[in-house]
């Protein structure tokens, strides 16, 4: 089915501020292909939206609400909840921290902020068609993480002690898994799962997930966690490839020129006219994900 029958790709901003946030989605819409559904530069309104809304894209900033890994944080906790959500992360630098910490919370691609902007419809394309964007830079520093083996830390001075099994699921949490897998990993019942998750709200003073994950991810690398103890009698979770919504290949014109260093296929915008008006979703409550 060619992208016009199928439609513009829809497309949500989580920018680091409103006005960041409206001025790109301005950007974005202007280009044939491309749909905005809305933008958002808080956290808790980006994953009630996404609940509601029909999403293809989603662009989101490393930086919200002044931290640097909130944004990450925050597409790791929807991932879990949607695997199949595609997203392109928002650097202010491509070094290697955050290239790996994008891709590391299931990023399609990243976008550094240095980069010229008429290469962000062409990213947000290549993205939707299933592709990887990054330049060669950025994908040398994901293999080199890749090949080594790194133990999870956490800092006792910055969280408070907990217990080694509350420990145990605070690494699945970061590693992304649900109740259900935590469960399965540390053979126990999701109902405990739930208790553990719920102590350790209280213990961090935190109210969901995101902000656990960020809290832990951000702090400094003092005490190592110990991988969880698996039960050897529980299967181990199959890992399967989620198929992409639409069963189509977009077939979108492709430039004769390619930009040296991308993995993605250079797509550029349709040359009619045809544009969609951005907005901001308002909910009507706050959505608070435990």
């Amino acid at each position: 089915m060619s992208q016009s029958l199928r439609g513009p790709i829809r497309v949500f901003v989580a920018e680091s501020s409103p006005i960041s946030g409206q001025l790109l989605a301005e950007t974005i819409a202007r280009h044939s292909g491309l749909g905005v559904i809305g933008f958002s530069s808080n956290p808790t309104d980006v994953m009630g939206m996404l609940q509601v809304s029909q999403v293809d894209v989603l662009l989101v900033s490393a930086r919200m609400e002044g931290e640097p890994y909130l944004g990450i944080a925050l597409l790791r906790q929807l991932r879990v909840e949607r695997p199949s959500l595609k997203a392109v992360v928002l650097l202010d630098s491509n070094h290697e921290r955050e290239v790996v910490e994008a891709f590391h919370a299931g990023a399609c691609g990243v976008f550094c902020r240095s980069a010229e902007i008429n290469m962000l419809p062409k990213c947000i394309a290549a993205v939707d068609r299933g592709q990887i964007w990054a330049n060669s830079e950025e994908l040398g520093f994901v293999l080199a993480a890749l090949a080594e083996v790194q133990p999870f830390h956490c800092d006792s001075k910055r969280l408070p002690a907990l217990s080694t099994r509350e420990k145990e699921v605070v690494r699945c949490l970061v590693e992304g898994l649900t109740n259900r897998e935590i469960a399965r990993t540390l053979a126990i019942s999701q109902h405990t799962v739930k208790n553990y998750v719920y102590n350790i709200f209280d213990k961090l003073g935190v109210s969901n997930r995101v902000e656990v994950v960020f809290r832990v991810l951000t702090a400094p690398a003092t005490l190592d966690f110990k991988p969880p103890r698996e039960n050897p009698k529980a299967a181990r979770p199959e890992i399967t490839t989620r198929q992409p919504k639409y069963v189509f290949e977009p077939q979108l014109p492709t430039l004769a020129e390619s930009t040296p260093g991308l993995l993605a296929s250079e797509i550029r915008p349709d040359s009619s006219s045809h544009s969609v008006k951005s907005g901001r979703l308002k909910l009507a409550e706050r959505v608070n994900v435990g």
